[in-house]
C-alpha cells in the first residue's frame, strides 16, 4: 500500500510512499487490496492527502466521504480527490473498485515554478469531485488501468520503464480531462471572469493560512479588488472576501471534526493572533462557535 501516515501533524495526513514505488510516483489497486492491507480502525480515520487519488467503482455501491460530503457511489461512478483534501473510506464487501494513486512527483509539470502547456490541457483545477461514467468510457478506463497496473507490476526499475509508466498514467489523465472538459461545457459557460477567478484561488489556496486580507490577492495578481470580487460573483456568488473566508472555515471545520487539535491551537495554525478572534470569525461563517461544530460531528 503506497500510503504513509503523518501522525504528527494537527490533521492526519497521507502521502504517496512506498520503497518499490517511489520512483514512479503511481499505483493501482482494488478497494478490496486496500482493505486487506490496511486495518478498518486505520481505514476508517479521516485523513488529508497528500497525493491524488482516482477510485472508480467497478459493482455494487459505495460511500466515500470528501470534506464533509458523503458521496453515494453505484458502480460507473468516479471520485476524483486532489491534494490538501480529506477523505475518509467505508469499508464494505459488497462492492468493488479501482484506486490509482498519484504521487505529485509522478506529473513534472505539476510544479509552482513550471505550469506548462499539458498543466493547462488537464486542467485538474476544474474536475468535479463526483461523476458517473458512461459504460463506454468506464470500459475504456478499466482497460487503460489494468495495463498500467500490469506494467507496474512488471517495473524493473528503468528509466525507459517510467517514463512508460508516467505516460500510460498521463493517457489516463488526459482521457479524463475530455470528459470533463465536455461536462463544464454542457453545464455552464465559462464568464470572462474565469480565468481571474482560478488565478485567485489557485494562490489563496498557498497562502488562506497566513494572509486573510483580498488586497494580499489583488496586489499579487496584479487587479484591483473590485475585479476580484465580480470574477467571483461570476463563479460562485460570492464577493472574493467571502472565498477566502470561506476557505479558512472549511480548514477550521477540516480540524476541529478531523484532528485533536485545541480550538487555540487551531486558530494559531490559521493565522489568528487570538483564539477569541477565530471563535468571533467562525460563528459568524458557521453559524457554530468551534466547540459546538466539533460537538455536531462527534455526536454529541
Amino acid at each position: 500500500m503506497a500510503m504513509h501516515s503523518d501522525q504528527a501533524s494537527p490533521l492526519r495526513k497521507t502521502r504517496f510512499e512506498n520503497s518499490k514505488l517511489n520512483a514512479i510516483g503511481v499505483e493501482v489497486l482494488t478497494f478490496g487490496d486496500l482493505m486487506k492491507k490496511v486495518p478498518d480502525e486505520r481505514l476508517t480515520i479521516p485523513e488529508r492527502v497528500e497525493l491524488y487519488l482516482l477510485l472508480m467503482v467497478t459493482s455494487g455501491n459505495l460511500v466515500h466521504t470528501l470534506d464533509f460530503v458523503d458521496y453515494k457511489l453505484p458502480a460507473g461512478s468516479l471520485v476524483v480527490v486532489r491534494p490538501g483534501q480529506v477523505q475518509q473510506w467505508h469499508p464494505t464487501t459488497e462492492a468493488e473498485a479501482q484506486i490509482v494513486l498519484v504521487d505529485p512527483t509522478a506529473l513534472p509539470f505539476d510544479a509552482a515554478v513550471s505550469h506548462t502547456r499539458e498543466l493547462e490541457l488537464l486542467t485538474l483545477f476544474d474536475w468535479q469531485p463526483q461523476t458517473q461514467l458512461s459504460h463506454e468510457l468506464q470500459t475504456k478506463l478499466e482497460q487503460v488501468t489494468d495495463r498500467l497496473e500490469s506494467d507496474i507490476a512488471g517495473f524493473d526499475g528503468s528509466e525507459l520503464e517510467i517514463s512508460l509508466i508516467r505516460h500510460e498514467l498521463l493517457a489516463l489523465l488526459f482521457r479524463l480531462a475530455c470528459f470533463q472538459r465536455d461536462l463544464v461545457q454542457n453545464q455552464t459557460t465559462r464568464t470572462a471572469g474565469y480565468e481571474k477567478y482560478k488565478l485567485f484561488v489557485e494562490l489563496l489556496e498557498q497562502h488562506y493560512r497566513n494572509e486573510h486580507a483580498l488586497q494580499f490577492y489583488a496586489r499579487r495578481l496584479g487587479y484591483s479588488t473590485s475585479t476580484l470580487s465580480r470574477a467571483c460573483l461570476e463563479i460562485e456568488g460570492y464577493s472574493a472576501k467571502v472565498v477566502i473566508d470561506h476557505r479558512i472555515a472549511l480548514e477550521g471545520k477540516r480540524m476541529l471534526a478531523h484532528s485533536g487539535a485545541s480550538v487555540a491551537e487551531i486558530a494559531y495554525y490559521l493565522g489568528f493572533s487570538e483564539a477569541t478572534n477565530f471563535i468571533k470569525f467562525f460563528k459568524r461563517i458557521v453559524q457554530l462557535t468551534p466547540t459546538e461544530f466539533r460537538d455536531t460531528r462527534s455526536g454529541r
